[in-house]
């Protein structure tokens, strides 16, 4: 196991359901609603609010975010 990192854009991206336009626009959204004190949303939500992808893709992408080998198991 790498210990790498990943985002959830950067997964989008690699899956080619967004292009890079499409991530940094809506983390530019997510920035200006940061920086006027509004309430956090999550880039995949953004993204799906949008129009640039499904809730499916969402939860593909959630999925290849998280999933790592258990505690105690070693990855194959």
């Amino acid at each position: 196991m790498s210990g790498e990192v990943r985002m959830f854009g950067e997964i989008a991206f690699e899956m080619r359901w967004i292009s890079t336009a499409h991530l940094y626009e809506a983390l530019a959204l997510q920035a200006r609603d940061e920086a006027r004190g509004e309430k956090h949303r999550f880039l995949g939500q953004i993204l799906i609010d949008l129009g640039y992808m499904t809730d499916q893709q969402v939860l593909e992408v959630l999925t290849v975010l998280h999933d790592r080998p258990r505690h105690g198991q070693r990855e194959t």
